[in-house]
């Protein structure tokens, strides 16, 4: 048992150091892209994964401040406060507060499903454009551009810095540039280095070596020691209003995301995340980032990945980051006041290149255009009109491409391959063979009221193209549910072509489905002897039923397998011989 618990405390530990010496310079990163100051990135990577480690249940949780949920925290705020300002920074613990109350109450009710509205095209055209927008959002800091300068400028806006391209600062862009090559560098080809804090630490030592302050390089400043004291934000219920979209929004982004990428590392390790839990996580862990004077927190996909590759058994490894980020704070805060600006810009755009998956976007195109265009619209929605509306249209083009592929559900007219018992689509197997009194139609699809009429249609036009076609069998295994519209839409198709001399037989049907069928009068009204259970038992119904003088006198194929036992006047004519009629014809 202790040899356990010293192993997976060694495992822990070297785990926690790795993520900790990421997490320092990330943290000061997405604060500045936050646009509050970069020791509240530090706040939001203490308090937060320290609690986490308590009320999780996934140990590749990386809690603490993130890339995108910085962007969408800077989209949120810009139309209410300055970035910088303090009423800036006091919104952005309110939104804090309100994004952890929103996740307790989904947790509370157990509604972790409505993440799931949010699609992997909505997500792969939402995060492209966020990077776009991230990288934009850096341009300044990067470039040395002072502020005054740019008054036009907003963190979803920041287009308009190519007009000020002639105000650039050198000696920052030198820093930037440097910083960022050495970035790439590092991760393509020294991927196990702490190449973020290596680069932060050679910042820091070329602004104190050559006082870097003095020839007009920003740096961070004074980082206040310590943890401020817990407190609740000011609440106004106007403002709270104002902020309800871009706390929805970082809800829904920053839970989906964080989930996806947990839930293939945990299955990966055989092991298992509890989706309700991790929403009252997620809830107290922004609570208490909004009580210690920070921004809302998630999981980061390049820290998720850290964790699981740095071999952490259990959710201790996000504690003992959280230790190492509050000793930085404690002891250490004062050698990042000497850290460039235009550093944590490099360390910003490096972060958000990873969001734009190009690749990604042209397999949904391969596998699926529609989800394609909805990836392509989400992206030029999230980048033409900001984060909540591209998440917003990137929701609703999914759903409406969904409502139309459900309207028009694919059918499958089935045939019998001769020889076997086995039925396949007529229209991908050339030698299934049709009856031409008796149809088979597969419905892949549940029906409902925005179906209901497309069926009848194509039924109504099978039993018209098949002039001989007496009855149609309906294969119902598909049909994961029925709604009244579509029950009602079904009787009245019996009733019509039971008085057109036709018939309707319903084969493998589900549980639920025939529940359906008993509550309302279908069942009554269809017959009980037309209800099968498979095709292997509606086939000798199916023969029963159709008129013996055409089979014999004028039919050539075998559509079931009772077929072959009817003699055939047709084949006589044709062989010269009393024959019943062959299985493999």
């Amino acid at each position: 048992m202790f040899a356990s618990l010293r192993e997976n405390f060694r495992g822990d530990l070297l785990a926690g150091i790795t993520v900790m010496v990421v997490l320092v310079p990330q943290a000061l990163a997405y604060a500045m892209l936050a646009g509050v100051p970069p020791v509240y990135g530090l706040y939001a990577a203490t308090i937060p994964p320290l609690l986490y480690a308590f009320v999780g249940s996934s140990r590749f949780m990386a809690i603490g401040p993130v890339a995108l949920m910085a962007l969408m925290i800077a989209s949120g705020l810009e139309s209410l406060a300055e970035p910088g300002t303090p009423e800036w920074a006091e919104l952005a613990v309110l939104l804090s507060f309100e994004v952890g109350v929103l996740f307790l109450l989904l947790g509370l009710v157990r509604a972790g499903f409505v993440v799931n509205f949010l699609g992997h095209p909505t997500i792969l055209g939402f995060n492209a454009a966020a990077g776009l927008i991230t990288v934009g959002s850096q341009l300044r800091a990067f470039l040395g551009i002072p502020r005054e300068q740019l008054a036009d400028l907003s963190a979803t806006r920041p287009w308009p810095i190519v007009m000020h391209l002639g105000a650039t600062h050198l000696p920052t862009l030198a820093v930037a540039s440097g910083s960022l090559l050495a970035l790439v560098l590092m991760r393509r080809y020294a991927a196990r280095w702490p190449y973020y804090l290596i680069v932060c630490v050679a910042g820091i030592l070329l602004a104190w070596g050559l006082n870097l302050p003095s020839h007009g390089v920003e740096v961070v400043g004074e980082v206040p020691r310590g943890l401020p004291m817990p407190k609740l934000p000011r609440f106004k219920i106007d403002t709270m209003v104002s902020l309800l979209p871009a706390a929805l929004s970082i809800l829904v982004v920053g839970y989906a995301s964080s989930m996806t990428v947990v839930k293939a590392l945990e299955a990966k390790a055989r092991g298992t995340v509890e989706p309700n839990r991790e929403l009252l996580a997620f809830g107290v862990v922004n609570l208490a980032s909004g009580l210690f004077g920070s921004f809302p927190v998630s999981s980061g996909l390049a820290r998720s990945t850290v964790v699981a590759q740095a071999g952490a058994r259990t959710r201790m490894t996000g504690f003992i980051a959280a230790l190492g980020v509050l000793f930085v704070l404690l002891v250490a805060g004062a050698l990042f006041e000497w850290l460039p600006r235009a550093v944590l810009a490099a360390i910003v755009m490096l972060a958000a290149s990873s969001l734009i998956d190009i690749r990604g976007v042209r397999e949904v195109f391969r596998v699926k255009r529609a989800d394609g265009v909805t990836a392509v619209l989400t992206f030029l929605a999230t980048l033409g009109i900001g984060l909540e509306v591209g998440l917003f249209v990137g929701v609703i083009a999914a759903l409406v491409f969904f409502v139309g592929r459900t309207m028009r559900p694919h059918t499958a007219e089935l045939g019998r391959i001769p020889g076997t018992s086995v039925y396949r689509n007529v229209d991908r197997v050339e030698a299934a063979q049709t009856c031409p009194q008796a149809g088979l139609l597969r419905i892949d699809a549940p029906l409902y009221y925005a179906n209901a009429r497309f069926l009848e249609d194509r039924i109504t036009t099978m039993m018209a193209t098949h002039e001989s076609m007496k009855l149609l069998a309906l294969d119902f295994a598909a049909v994961s549910d029925m709604d009244a519209t579509a029950v009602m839409s079904l009787e009245k198709l019996i009733e019509a072509l039971r008085a057109g001399g036709s018939d309707l037989h319903i084969i493998g049907a589900i549980g639920p489905v025939r529940d359906l069928f008993v509550r309302s009068r279908l069942l009554e009204l269809l017959g009980q002897d037309h209800l099968h259970r498979n095709l292997a038992e509606a086939a000798p119904k199916l023969v029963e039923a159709v008129e013996r003088d055409y089979c014999e006198g004028t039919c050539r194929v075998s559509a079931f397998p009772s077929c072959t036992l009817i003699p055939r006047a047709a084949l006589l004519r044709e062989h010269g011989k009393a024959a019943r009629f062959s299985p493999q014809i």
